[in-house]
C-alpha cells in the first residue's frame, strides 16, 4: 500500500477517534454519531484478527479488549442498561483493538510517528487559540461555567484540552528523536518545549512533577557529570525562585495542596475512591466484571450523574474508576502492560513508548488517562509500536542466527567437499 494512503488512513482514524478534538460547533450528528459509527466499524473489523497477532503485548490487549466489551453485557444484566446505550458509551473508549488491525496491515512505524507529530502541532495551535479565547469554549466539555466559557481554578483559567494523549505522545516522540539525532530539530524542539508549558497552564500537580522529572532524567542520562550537576543546581534554584514569586498559578497549586492535606481522609478523591472500590460494586459478579460504562439516558447513568453532582467523579479516581466499570480483568491487563513497559528493552529512539505508558501509570490514580476518550487511540498506537519494535528485534535476531548457522554449515560443507574430491597422493614404491 502506498505510504500516502497509509498516512491518510491513520490521520482520519485519529481525528475521528478524538471526535475532531471535541469541537463544539459540529453538532451531534458529525461530532458524536459519526465518530461512534466509525469506531464501531473499525473495532468490528479489528476483532476479526483478535487471535492473529504475536508479541508480548498481545495478551494484555486481548484481555483489556475483552473486559471492556464484556462490560456491555454486564451493564445490561446488572443495571438493565440497553445494549445500544451501552455500545454508545463503551465503543468510543474501546478503540484499542485497532492494535490488531495495524499488525495485520504491517503499518509502517515511521508513518505513524510523522502523523502523530502533525497532530501534536494541531493540538498546540488549537490549544493556544482556546487559551487566547477562554470566555468561549470552542473545544471540550470539561471545567465550563454557566456562560459557556472555561472556569478559573487554582489561580488560572484551566483548559483541559481534548486529545491530550496524542499531544503527549508527540512530545515524547520529539524528545526521543532529539536525543537519537533523528528527524528535523526545528520540527521536534517546539513540541518538546510546549510539553513543559502545558502542565503548568493546566495547574495539574501530578503532571507537572512527572514531566519535569522525566525531561531531567531523559536529557540528564546523556550528559556529562559536570553538566548534570549544573542542571541540578539550576532546577533547585529555579524552583526556589518560583516559590518567591506571586504567580497566581503556583499560588493556586500550593493552596490546593494545603487544602488536600488538611482534609486528609475527608478529601473527596479518597471518599470517591473508597466508595467505588468497596461499596458501589456490591456483588461478586460486579467485583470481577465491573458494572459497565454508564450512559446518561439509563438508570445507571442517572445514578452516576447524581454522584458526580456531589463531586464524586469516576475519572478523578482513574484506575479505580476503570475497575468499577470494566472489572478486575482490565486492571490485570494494565498491570501486565506496565510490567512489560519497565522490563522490555527498546532502542532509545523508541523510548517514547515507555514514557507514555509511565505517564499513564503515574497519573492513573487521579485522572481518567487510563481509559478516557482523549487517550484511547494514542494508547492503542503506543502498544502497537512497542509490540512491533520488539517483534522486529526478535525477527532480526533470528535472521542473524540463521545466517550464522548457515555460514557455519556452508563452511563445514566446503571442507568436507574438498576432502572428498581431493585426489589421493600416490606414494612411489
Amino acid at each position: 500500500m502506498n505510504k500516502y494512503i497509509f498516512g491518510v488512513i491513520i490521520f482520519i482514524t485519529i481525528l475521528i477517534s478524538l471526535r475532531f478534538f471535541e469541537v463544539r460547533f459540529l453538532g451531534n450528528i458529525i461530532g458524536t454519531k459519526l465518530p461512534f459509527l466509525f469506531v464501531l466499524i473499525l473495532v468490528s473489523i479489528s476483532l476479526k484478527y483478535f487471535f492473529s497477532c504475536q508479541g508480548n503485548f498481545v495478551f494484555p490487549v486481548q484481555l483489556l479488549t475483552f473486559s471492556m466489551l464484556f462490560s456491555i453485557v454486564t451493564s445490561y444484566l446488572v443495571w438493565g442498561q440497553t445494549i445500544i446505550d451501552s455500545l454508545v458509551s463503551t465503543i468510543p473508549l474501546t478503540v484499542i483493538p485497532v492494535f490488531f488491525l495495524l499488525h495485520i496491515l504491517k503499518f509502517p512505524i515511521r508513518i505513524l510517528e510523522n502523523v502523530i507529530l502533525v497532530f501534536g502541532y494541531i493540538y498546540l495551535v488549537l490549544n493556544i487559540f482556546q487559551l487566547l479565547n477562554p470566555s468561549i469554549a470552542y473545544f471540550g466539555h470539561a471545567l465550563l461555567d454557566d456562560s459557556g466559557g472555561y472556569t478559573e481554578s487554582r489561580g488560572v483559567t484551566r483548559i483541559i484540552f481534548p486529545g491530550a494523549g496524542i499531544f503527549w505522545l508527540a512530545c515524547f516522540i520529539s524528545i526521543s528523536k532529539f536525543i537519537s539525532n533523528i528527524g528535523n530539530k526545528y520540527i521536534i524542539i517546539p513540541l518538546a518545549i510546549y510539553g513543559l508549558i502545558v502542565p503548568v497552564l493546566q495547574a495539574t500537580r501530578q503532571l507537572i512533577a512527572f514531566i519535569f522529572v522525566l525531561y531531567f532524567l531523559h536529557f540528564g542520562f546523556h550528559l556529562s557529570l559536570a553538566k548534570k550537576i549544573i542542571i541540578s543546581f539550576l532546577i533547585v534554584f529555579i524552583a526556589f525562585y518560583i516559590t518567591t514569586l506571586d504567580l497566581p498559578v503556583f499560588e493556586g497549586i500550593f493552596k490546593e495542596t494545603n487544602e488536600t492535606k488538611s482534609e486528609g481522609t475527608k478529601y473527596i478523591r479518597f471518599i470517591t475512591g473508597g466508595y467505588y472500590l468497596t461499596e458501589f460494586s456490591d456483588t461478586i459478579y460486579t467485583k470481577i466484571f465491573g458494572n459497565g460504562f454508564p450512559n446518561a439516558k439509563s438508570a445507571y447513568g442517572i445514578v452516576t450523574s447524581q454522584l458526580t453532582n456531589r463531586g464524586m467523579w469516576l475519572e478523578d479516581v482513574g484506575i479505580i474508576g476503570l475497575y468499577s466499570q470494566a472489572g478486575i480483568l482490565a486492571i490485570i491487563a494494565w498491570l501486565l502492560i506496565w510490567y512489560k513497559a519497565f522490563t522490555v528493552r527498546l532502542p532509545k529512539e523508541y523510548y517514547y513508548c515507555k514514557y507514555y505508558l509511565w505517564m499513564i501509570l503515574f497519573t492513573s490514580l487521579t485522572s481518567g488517562s487510563i481509559y478516557n476518550l482523549s487517550y484511547a487511540i494514542s494508547t492503542a498506537l503506543v502498544l502497537f509500536i512497542f509490540n512491533q519494535v520488539e517483534l522486529d528485534k526478535k525477527n532480526q535476531l533470528k535472521r542473524i542466527l540463521k545466517f550464522i548457522i548457515k555460514s557455519k554449515l556452508a563452511r563445514q560443507f566446503e571442507r568436507e567437499k574438498i576432502l572428498v574430491i581431493k585426489p589421493e597422493v600416490i606414494v612411489p614404491s
